[in-house]
């Protein structure tokens, strides 16, 4: 799951420029992998819940493979807080 949350988060920065509005989203899956990292903290709701949604509310973009990750990500999260 890191390997796809890091891959993520690069892809969006790369696309950042031409979309400013991306910087909550990213700073949202920079603070869950802080959480991941760090294994004193608990998880125990998601704080990406709702993300591909708002991803697609900026880009419009229902093709774009990030939506795909985005998706499995934030489904992933979710199964470790239950």
């Amino acid at each position: 799951m890191k390997n796809k949350l890091d891959k993520v988060i690069v892809d969006l920065k790369n696309k950042l420029p031409y979309e400013p509005k991306l910087d909550l989203i990213i700073s949202r899956l920079e603070s869950v992998k802080s959480l991941l990292s760090d294994h004193c903290q608990s998880l125990t709701l998601n704080p990406i819940n709702g993300i591909t949604r708002a991803y697609l509310d900026i880009v419009s973009d229902y093709e774009d493979p990030i939506t795909n990750d985005l998706y499995s990500l934030e489904k992933e999260i979710s199964a470790l807080i239950k």
